[in-house]
């Protein structure tokens, strides 16, 4: 690896970095499917005849069941191979996208059979969400953290304009059961990519079992003032980013008559749009800035969500999605960052764990409270989502800024990273 002394902090030194290409192609395959299975589920319970409120209740149970376990998933990261756990994951959800669409096909999947079928597979869902975010501070250098968060915040956004875009494209010239056999085929590629990574060699000892290890994790995140911050910004924030998951599909189908097409290039603009800010924030940094980034997207967010509530017309349901991805790309940058310097190295994989699934959390409840509330108004659903994110940002907000100052945790951190980084490489 490139030394610090040696290396420029530049996007392109990434490039140079051991396991960073395909640990960010594996992110962007399980990101694109994910994004793509969140838009053909809408489209799939809508197009079968039942009500948007399903479709809410959908993405809750496929996303509560992972966000429930995850102290103990964050456990397993730490004491085995993370690539392998990472696979497991991708292997369980393409088998899951190939089974609903076959039981579809037959006429064999009821609702009973789809929510079992989401739940199960929503339990392995922790270990690729948070074993590729503690390997980037792993193979990445810390001065450049911000970068790589960016265009791992980047990929994120991609999958957002190409997987919904695809998702639409494929479900208009083969159907949504068809459909769904696309992102069976991109988890896969997601777990082939992780087959060029290694990692530097960390001895972890553990002397509780899993369970303490995951409660630890627990009590880890508690005591961290910057995570319970990051915990109460962004779950509340979720609440309101997550109704657009089911908002802009009914948006579009119900208010502007558009078909499945339309509602993947809607969220392909809200992910450009976030990616392009996120790359922006990540060549500044966000280290001593984060309380402003974080709060100026919330609220950016809140006034997006409002607006929506009241369009009707393409042109500015297309500016307001774009609202939502400027504001979106930066906290996302940010919020990354923030946590990786406020955790030490040991504590990686329980930590983040806990923290990204609990931040995570409001996004399967918003979508939840948007279906519900959208088959009564479009306007009240989305003014309700404006709330949550408004409310969101109060915390970074009204907090001091000596609140982010660098802890006794951060400087050992600082250290331990070090010492991580000059050590030989080795299978994971």
């Amino acid at each position: 690896m490139t030394s610090t002394a040696n290396r420029q902090a530049t996007y392109g030194a990434l490039l140079h970095v051991a396991g960073f290409i395909p640990l960010t192609l594996s992110s962007l395959f399980g990101r694109m499917a994910t994004q793509m299975f969140s838009v053909l589920i809408v489209l799939f319970v809508l197009g079968t005849g039942h009500s948007s409120a399903l479709s809410g209740v959908v993405i809750l149970v496929s996303q509560i069941p992972g966000i429930l376990i995850s102290p103990i998933a964050g456990a397993l990261l730490e004491r085995s191979g993370k690539v392998g756990l990472m696979s497991l994951d991708y292997f369980v959800a393409a088998l899951s996208m190939a089974l609903i669409s076959v039981l579809s096909l037959l006429h064999h999947l009821g609702t009973t059979s789809l929510l079992v079928i989401v739940a199960i597979s929503s339990l392995t869902q922790p270990l690729s969400r948070v074993g590729g975010r503690t390997l980037y501070p792993i193979l990445v250098p810390r001065d450049l953290w911000d970068r790589s968060n960016a265009l791992d915040s980047g990929t994120f956004v991609i999958a957002t304009v190409l997987g919904p875009g695809i998702a639409g494209v494929a479900v208009l010239l083969v159907g949504v059961r068809w459909s769904l056999f696309v992102p069976a085929v991109l988890f896969l590629s997601a777990a082939a990519s992780l087959w060029w990574i290694k990692l530097p060699h960390i001895t972890t000892e553990h002397r509780t079992t899993v369970l303490g290890d995951a409660l630890a994790g627990i009590n880890y995140v508690v005591r961290s003032r910057v995570l319970r911050m990051l915990a109460g910004t962004m779950t509340i924030y979720n609440m309101g980013a997550g109704a657009l998951t089911v908002a802009i599909p009914v948006v579009v189908l119900h208010r502007l008559h558009g078909g499945s097409e339309s509602v993947g290039l809607f969220f392909g603009i809200m992910g450009l749009s976030a990616f392009i800010a996120g790359l922006v924030i990540g060549r500044f940094g966000t280290e001593r800035r984060e309380r402003y980034v974080l709060a100026a997207g919330c609220g950016e967010t809140a006034v997006a969500l409002s607006l929506l509530a009241f369009a009707h017309s393409a042109v500015l349901v297309g500016v307001e999605v774009a609202l939502c991805g400027i504001a979106n790309g930066p906290l996302v940058v940010a919020m990354f960052s923030l946590r990786q310097r406020a955790t030490e190295p040991e504590w990686f994989g329980r930590a983040f764990s806990v923290s990204m699934n609990l931040n995570f959390s409001g996004y399967p409840i918003g979508s939840a409270i948007a279906g519900l509330l959208l088959t009564h108004s479009i306007e009240v659903a989305c003014v309700a989502a404006a709330i949550f994110a408004l409310i969101g940002g109060i915390w970074p907000a009204v907090l001091p800024a000596r609140f982010y100052e660098p802890t006794h945790h951060e400087h050992a951190m600082t250290i331990a990273d070090d010492q991580v980084l000059g050590q030989d490489v080795s299978d994971d």
